[in-house]
Formats: structure tokens, C-alpha cells, sequence
């Protein structure tokens, strides 16, 4: 036997450590189930003694009326009942969850040992109900008559713990209803509900703080109880709270009020009014702060008195957070969706290929004008799919060029060929230039392509124009160098080679007035002809004769046959057709396309005119036309002199183009 026990039994009284000790020597134990200590069967005893002397949470029930014995680490279980609950019958000590155990007791005392985890039990050891939680193991305990003479109980408070797990699993389970909400108004109902239903509360609801912090607006809150009226819409919530309440509010602090009106911070019973006025007595607020300013406000309120746990209040908390961060987290995304359809939209109206990458160079986005220009829908540009209407040939200086550009992150410009479909090649101008994160990272490229095919199409068309154009001039001034060489070697006078050259200059003006009007791309032959005789009318219009079908001439053949009418006419009024008042000239043609080629057949014939003789000798005009003429139509050119009239007939292929 141990020395505690002997002790026992000479003071008759069980020895115990610290404070447990002196409450088993302070009792009057005459007047309790178990009588003095001296009288206690040594089994009892033995389970005293083993009992005090631990650290774990343990009691004892013995004997018919089951004596209420515990140790000292079993104190803070029973709160203001200890010390009174010692030695006193187990059910007067716990009557409020003599229901919940009594089943368990009644085994225990039949023999038979029970387990029992995180069992709920509702206790009245600190004034007011609470809601606690125990894992414990009821077993009986024998006399020395082998008899069940009580119970013996080693219990632990799970109270904590499966608070803990229940604040888990609820913030996984809000989370989870969250995420998927983009509504801010939806978010904050949400959050409300699954609070107000969590912690059994009347009125959930988050509002915000407007008008410098006077006013709370919440758009829709949450209801559990048919008694109390929703606070949607606009109140002078802080108002309403007093100014030693509105005062911890503001200074970002939360507010617990179990019972406005013994709280001393709301006083009077003008302040009474004002909480009775929302039907609200007890409360939980949160604010929620947002650049130092009071933003938000989360509050759980009940109409009658309520004693809120530490678990009510950071279950509350907790929430107000997670609810703020998702309402913060879905404007912030509102805010983007709606940037990106403005982007989206002005990219997509800009006549311009607008397109982002991301860090890697995949292309992300590529605007609506992709379709336009490339005839490929713009999702074909997505990923690498750009470097499929890249012109081979241009590709892999293209590629090098944004390589440099990605490796240097900087910005860059360049032309390139693309194909669009059908095969069309047409001319883009890219530019790029590197996108940054707030807080510098890479994340790729932002840039725009126009279509310049137009403009490398001038380019080009006025590249070919200035080699024309040399070509031309230099022609022409060999042509009249010619002129102006035969003229003068042919003239009889200065004045006649004068009045020769200026009527021959004319001439080659006037054809080139014709190609001017028509961009040089060809004259049409009626024009060619009518400019050619339009001088010599004021001999009378109704001398010419000019018939046949619209006939295209490209410019070296349009100046060669001005020429050559020039000549004619200049001939006609010195000795021909109008060098009298009844002579008429007739210009037709036609053309025959059953020639391997098309053929111009062109007739001059003058008639009516003094009777010709043929001349002595070929003059430049005569070589002109048959010797050049010929020569630049790649044809047949005759000048015959008809007693009645000069005949010239022409007969050349009819180029194209």
C-alpha cells in the first residue's frame, strides 16, 4: 500500500495534490452520499488516490447516489460549479445533460464500458448555455465484493477542435460556393446566408459604407428568421450603434454586443429605440477597410439577448475577409472583362491587324481585320498558326527579327509578305513593342500590322514610271532631234524649216496630250485622229471623213501614226486635197482578226484636190512615214500619188497591252 494510502487511512481522508487535496479535507462530508472519509471502502480508496495524482481530466460517481469526486485537471470542465460539485450527487451537478449521459451512465453501472467522441453537449457551467464537446469512457468500477459500486470517467474537452474542423470545413465549403461567383451583390447574399445558417443567426448582411461613413447600403441581405424585417436598401447604421460603438467601428475594430441594453456603451433608452427600430438587441459587426478608409460592414444580428462564442465572433471575421477579398476579387474581374471588351471592340474596329503574344511569342489575340485582310479566320493566327501566312521567302528573316526583338524585350519594325487565301500576296508593316506587368515582368508583345500592298504597289508602279519615263523623254528627244535634223536639211529657207518644225512639234504635242489623259496606258485611235486633222478644220469641217471601229493603241504605236498624219495634213494643205476649196480627205480603217494576230488596216485618201504628179524626189515627210512609220509599226507603210489625190495605207500587227 502506497504511503498517500496510508495516510488516508490514519487522517482518515483522502490526500490529494495542489488545490483538489484541500477541497476533499474542506468538506463537510457528513452531510454528503458518502459520508467522511474514514468510512470509505479501500477500492474507493484506491481510485481516490490514483485519480488526484493524475494530470488528466478525471472523475468518479460512486455508490447509489453517485457521488460527484474529480481532480483538480477536471476543474475547468466544471466552471462556477467547482467547488460546490464536489461529493454531491452526479446528477444534481449535471442536470442540464443528464438526458444526453444518462444512457451512458446506466451502462456503465450494468458493467459495461462506453466510448464516446466529441460528443455535443450543451453545459450551464458558466451562467448561460454553451455548446461544448467531450471524448470520454465511462467504466464501472467493482467494490470488494465484486459488485459495479460507480462510475470512473477520463474525459477530454474537444470543444476547440471540432470548432476548428467546423471553421475548415465552412471555409472550404465558402470558398468553394464563392469561386464561382461573379456577382458581387450574389457573393455577399451568399456569404450571409451560409453565415447566418452556420451560426443559427436571425439577419446576416454585408453593406457598404457611403456619404463619408454615415450610411450603410446593403443590397440584399439574409433572413432566418420570420420575426425579423430585412435591412436592404439605405440606414444610418452607425448612427444607430451610438457614438461609443460607431467609434470602435471606425477605429477598424469588431464589435460584439450580447445584450444592448445592460451594454454600457449603449446607453439610454433613446439608443434602445433606435436598435429596437431594426429589430436587432444583440449583434456582431466587422468592418472592412479599403485604402484607411471604412468601406464595408458585416454584421450578425439577433432580436433578443445572445452570449456570442469566440467561435461565433472569428467564424464571423473570418468571413468578412473571404466575403470583402471575393467582392474585391469579382469587381477587379468585371473591371477586366470590361477593359477587354473595349479593347476587343476597338481592336476589331481599327482598319489595322491588331495582335498580343504572350512571353513565349504565341500569339493570343489577333483582331477581327485578320479576316478582312487574309481571308483566314483570326483564330488561324492563335499559337504559331501567323507564321502560316508568312510568305515562305520572308519567313525566316521575319522569325530572326522577333527572336532579336523577344530576346532584347524591345521594340521593333519590319515588313513582310503574307499570303492571304487564294493566294494573293499582299504587303503588311508590323510593329511591336514589348507589355510589362505593374511590376515589370515580361509577358510578351503588343503590336499592329498594316496592309501596305497599295502603297509598295505605287512604289513600284512609280519606279517603272521614272524608268518610263527616262525612256520616254529620250525617245522623244530623239525624235526630235531627228526632226529637227531632217527639217533643216530639207528646207528650202530658215523660214520654212521654222513654220515645218514648230507645225511637226505640235504635232508630238498633241499625241502626248492624248497618252497624258490616259495615264500613257494607250490612246484610242479615233482620238488619235481626230487630234491629228482638229488644226486643218477651219478648212472646212465637212472635208473629213474619219470612220472606224475603237481601236486601243499602245503610246509608241499612238505617236508614230500622229506623226505620220501630221505629215499628211501638212502635205494635204501645201499641195494636196485643202490646198484648194473643194478637196476632201478620208481616214478610215479596220481591223482583221483572222490573221495569226490582229491587223490595223489604216487608209488616207485625199480627193478633189489640184491633179498630183509624184515628186522628184522623197522628202523627210515622205521617208517619215514610210521608212519610220514602218519601222515602229513592224509593218507594211505605202505612200502612192494618185492624179487624183495622195493614197498612204498602213498595214501592221496590233499589239496588246
Amino acid at each position: 500500500m502506497s504511503a498517500k494510502l496510508r495516510q488516508l487511512e490514519d487522517t482518515d481522508r483522502p490526500q490529494a495534490p495542489e488545490e483538489a487535496q484541500a477541497d476533499l479535507g474542506g468538506r463537510n462530508w457528513s452531510e454528503l452520499p458518502l459520508g467522511e472519509p474514514g468510512t470509505w471502502p479501500a477500492s474507493l480508496r484506491t481510485i481516490v488516490d490514483l485519480m488526484i495524482h493524475s494530470r488528466f481530466p478525471m472523475f468518479l460517481a460512486w455508490g447509489p447516489e453517485l457521488a460527484f469526486l474529480y481532480n483538480d485537471a477536471y476543474r475547468p470542465i466544471l466552471g462556477t460549479k467547482h467547488p460546490d460539485a464536489m461529493g454531491r450527487p452526479f446528477r444534481d451537478v449535471w442536470p442540464e445533460i443528464w438526458d444526453d449521459i444518462s444512457p451512458l451512465v446506466e451502462a456503465a453501472l450494468k458493467g459495461e464500458a462506453t466510448w464516446s467522441e466529441d460528443l455535443p453537449l450543451v453545459m450551464l457551467r458558466k451562467g448561460y448555455p454553451e455548446q461544448t464537446y467531450y471524448t470520454f469512457s465511462y467504466s464501472p468500477v467493482r467494490d470488494e465484493s465484486g459488485q459495479v459500486a460507480g462510475m470512473f470517467c477520463a474525459c477530454t474537452e474537444t470543444t476547440s477542435e471540432v470548432f476548428n474542423e467546423r471553421r475548415a470545413s465552412f471555409r472550404i465549403a465558402l470558398d468553394d460556393a464563392l469561386r464561382s461567383i461573379t456577382d458581387p451583390i450574389e457573393i455577399t447574399r451568399t456569404a450571409a446566408e451560409a453565415l447566418g445558417r452556420e451560426l443559427r443567426a436571425s439577419r446576416v448582411g454585408y453593406g457598404e459604407i457611403i456619404e463619408g461613413g454615415a450610411v450603410l447600403a446593403v443590397e440584399r441581405d439574409w433572413v432566418g428568421n420570420s420575426d425579423v424585417a430585412s435591412l436592404a436598401g439605405e440606414t444610418r447604421v452607425l448612427d444607430s450603434l451610438g457614438p461609443d460603438l460607431a467609434a470602435v467601428v471606425r477605429a477598424g475594430q469588431t464589435v460584439v454586443v450580447e445584450d444592448c441594453r445592460s451594454d454600457p456603451r449603449v446607453p439610454g433608452e433613446s439608443a434602445w429605440a433606435n436598435w429596437d427600430s431594426i429589430g436587432c438587441r444583440s449583434l456582431i459587426a466587422v468592418p472592412l477597410y479599403r485604402d484607411e478608409d471604412l468601406a464595408a460592414l458585416l454584421f450578425v444580428h439577433e432580436p433578443g439577448p445572445r452570449r456570442w462564442t469566440a467561435f461565433d465572433v472569428g467564424l464571423t471575421e473570418d468571413v468578412a475577409r473571404r466575403t470583402w477579398d471575393a467582392v474585391v476579387r469579382a469587381r477587379a474581374e468585371a473591371a477586366l472583362r470590361e477593359s477587354e471588351a473595349r479593347f476587343r471592340h476597338m481592336a476589331d474596329s481599327a482598319p489595322a491587324l491588331i495582335w498580343m503574344t504572350d512571353e513565349r511569342g504565341k500569339v493570343t489575340f489577333a483582331n477581327l481585320h485578320f479576316d478582312h485582310v487574309l481571308g483566314r479566320p483570326n483564330r488561324a493566327m492563335h499559337g504559331d498558326g501567323w507564321m502560316n501566312v508568312v510568305d515562305p521567302a520572308d519567313l525566316e528573316r521575319f522569325r530572326a527579327i522577333m527572336r532579336d526583338a523577344f530576346h532584347k524585350q524591345a521594340q521593333f519594325r519590319a515588313e513582310v509578305r503574307v499570303v492571304a487565301r487564294g493566294g494573293n500576296v499582299r504587303w503588311l508593316r508590323c510593329e511591336g513593342v514589348p507589355r510589362t506587368s505593374d511590376s515589370h515582368a515580361f509577358l510578351g508583345y503588343t503590336g499592329c500590322a498594316v496592309d501596305i500592298t497599295d502603297v509598295k504597289r505605287a512604289e513600284e508602279h512609280q519606279t517603272l514610271l521614272i524608268h518610263e519615263l527616262n525612256h520616254r523623254v529620250k525617245n522623244t528627244l530623239a525624235t526630235v532631234q531627228s526632226v529637227a535634223g531632217q527639217t533643216m536639211r530639207n528646207a528650202g529657207s530658215l523660214e520654212a524649216a521654222r513654220e515645218s518644225f514648230e507645225s511637226r512639234l505640235l504635232a508630238l504635242s498633241r499625241a502626248h496630250d492624248v497618252l497624258t489623259r490616259e495615264n500613257w496606258d494607250g490612246a484610242s485611235l479615233h482620238e488619235i485622229v481626230a487630234q491629228a486633222l482638229e488644226p486643218y478644220r477651219a478648212h472646212g469641217a465637212d472635208r473629213f471623213v474619219q470612220r472606224g471601229p475603237e481601236v486601243r493603241l499602245i503610246p509608241r504605236t499612238a505617236l508614230a501614226v500622229a506623226m505620220a498624219l501630221q505629215e499628211l495634213a501638212t502635205n494635204a494643205v501645201k499641195y494636196g486635197a485643202l490646198s484648194n476649196h473643194t478637196g476632201s480627205i478620208t481616214v478610215e480603217w479596220r481591223v482583221d482578226p483572222a490573221s495569226p494576230s490582229p491587223r490595223l488596216h489604216l487608209r488616207w485618201e485625199e480627193s478633189g484636190g489640184p491633179d498630183v504628179k509624184p515628186p522628184s524626189r522623197r522628202g523627210f515627210g515622205t521617208r517619215l512615214i514610210e521608212r519610220s512609220l514602218a519601222q515602229e509599226l513592224e509593218g507594211d507603210v505605202k505612200v502612192a500619188f494618185r492624179q487624183t489625190g495622195v493614197v498612204c495605207t498602213i498595214d501592221a500587227p496590233l499589239p496588246t497591252g
